[in-house]
């Protein structure tokens, strides 16, 4: 790997950490969310809901262990329940089976955990709970109602305000996600490609090869080197024979089957996995040769220029029980000879 590729995949890594970093920021936020709304909204009504309390301790375990989608997707489909029920506690119960000091007691520990969070809730459950105050003062029942159940209404909409910020975050947390796992997929792209063709690199290949051996999948290979490459690059420059690699290497992958796998091997070289015994890769190989030799049109610089290029391959199969270096070895000196001859 050279120093200019070197260098762009430190700056993808380097961009990958960032969003790496920023999804778990907002991962952390949301979890610290989740964990106030347990412990100051669902845990002190609990003994006051009919049934199952709701919760949302596994939804935030499970997510902080493991923050995938699936996760993700659970623990807002929870909390947006759990908000519900509490919803339909406060609607249906709150006036009149509930004491007004705990609800009190309840929304302070609510505003201050909003608080600790920096939420703009928390000025809005602190006015309920002075209402609330207000409220149990006054001596008429029938005001008394009136105004606790003005209260709840309040209460109500600021549920229902927080199941919608809830989805909100959710999915900015998710395009967050889909953001990071998107850089890494272009690390790990950028560090299996060669940067000049954009076929496999030759490192990628070797693990290809090397996980075909382990499986014990019959394949062969095919080294492919353009003949008088270094005549291109002497008379026309290096930036026509980076054209020409390019121009090639397109053309070569337009031949290639699904189950097929081509690299650059190094300077003028190419490798070509064929998953085929050695009769018939010789026969896709004369094939390839026949297709990919030939003219060549370049683009440079605003100009055309033609050049014509020859191959010559070595083929050579996969023994059982050898090494990929010696099945390399093969089919190298089966392309030194091919090149003797010529």
């Amino acid at each position: 790997m050279g120093t200019k590729d070197f260098i762009s995949l430190r700056a993808s890594l380097d961009r990958a950490e960032y969003q790496h970093a920023h999804f778990r920021a907002a991962l952390e936020a949301y979890l610290e969310a989740l964990a106030g709304v347990e412990r100051h909204v669902f845990q002190p009504c609990a003994g006051k809901i009919r049934g199952e309390p709701p919760t949302v301790e596994t939804s935030r375990r499970r997510l902080a262990a493991e923050p995938g989608r699936e996760q993700i997707a659970a623990a807002r489909r929870e909390l947006d329940q759990a908000l519900h029920t509490a919803h339909d506690f406060i609607s249906n119960e709150l006036a009149g089976t509930v004491e007004l000091a705990e609800v009190v007691r309840l929304l302070e520990a609510t505003a201050a955990s909003l608080q600790q969070r920096g939420s703009r809730h928390e000025s809005e459950f602190l006015g309920v709970a002075t209402g609330l105050r207000r409220a149990a003062e006054r001596e008429d029942l029938k005001e008394l109602r009136q105004h606790i159940l003005s209260q709840v209404q309040l209460i109500t909409a600021l549920v229902e305000e927080m199941r919608q910020e809830n989805r909100q975050i959710m999915g900015e947390l998710e395009r967050e996600m889909q953001a990071y796992r998107r850089r890494l997929d272009e690390v790990e792209q950028s560090a299996r490609r060669d940067t000049l063709t954009g076929l496999s690199n030759r490192a990628s290949f070797e693990q290809r090869a090397q996980e075909m051996i382990d499986a014990g999948v019959c394949f062969s290979l095919v080294l492919a080197d353009l003949n008088h490459f270094k005549r291109v690059n002497d008379v026309h420059g290096h930036l026509a024979g980076d054209e020409l690699l390019r121009v090639f290497a397109s053309r070569l992958k337009h031949q290639l089957r699904s189950d097929d796998m081509a690299a650059r091997w190094g300077g003028d070289e190419f490798v070509i996995l064929l998953p085929a015994p050695l009769r018939d890769a010789m026969a896709r190989a004369r094939l390839l040769e026949q297709t990919l030799a030939g003219d060549y049109q370049l683009a440079l610089g605003g100009e055309t220029l033609r050049v014509r290029v020859g191959l010559s391959m070595g083929v050579a199969e996969y023994r059982p029980g050898e090494s990929l270096e010696d099945l390399l070895h093969r089919a190298d000196q089966a392309l030194y000879q091919i090149k003797a001859r010529r």
